[in-house]
C-alpha cells in the first residue's frame, strides 16, 4: 500500500513524537490517502502558512496555525489534487477518517498545531 497515514494534534511536535504518552484528547483528525494524500502540507509550506520540522517520512513533521487548518478540517478530508485541498469533496480512504468537530472548533485562532505525515509504502 502506498500512501500516507496524517495526525493533526493540538500538542507540540515534542509531545506528539512520544506516541506512547498521545493524549488522545489532542487529536483533532487522523486519516489515511493515497499516493498524493500529502500534497496539501506540501502545498502550505510552499505557500509559507506551514513549517515543515523533519521529512525522513517516518514521519514527517509540520506546524501549522489553527487559521489555516481549521478550515480545511471542517470543510472536510479530501486527498490533495495537483497540489489544491479540494474543500468540497471528502476522499480519504473509506473507513479511514477520523474527525472530532467540538475538539477542531474549540481550537484558538492562533494556536499552533502539529501535524505528522507517516509513509505508509
Amino acid at each position: 500500500m502506498s500512501g500516507w497515514w496524517t495526525i493533526i494534534s493540538t500538542e507540540t511536535p515534542q509531545q506528539l513524537a512520544d506516541m506512547t504518552k498521545v493524549n488522545k484528547e489532542a487529536l483533532l483528525a487522523t486519516w489515511e490517502a493515497g499516493l498524493f494524500g500529502a500534497d496539501w502540507i506540501a502545498q502550505l509550506c510552499a505557500q509559507g502558512k506551514a513549517t515543515q520540522l523533519t521529512f525522513n517520512g517516518f514521519p514527517n513533521r509540520y506546524t501549522a496555525s489553527a487559521d489555516v487548518i481549521v478550515p480545511l478540517l471542517q470543510a472536510g478530508i479530501a486527498e490533495a489534487q495537483e497540489g489544491e485541498f479540494p474543500q468540497d469533496t471528502l476522499t480519504g480512504w473509506p473507513g479511514s477518517i477520523t474527525v472530532h468537530p467540538q475538539r477542531i472548533a474549540a481550537c484558538a485562532p492562533g494556536q499552533l498545531l502539529s501535524i505528522e505525515v507517516w509513509d505508509q509504502s
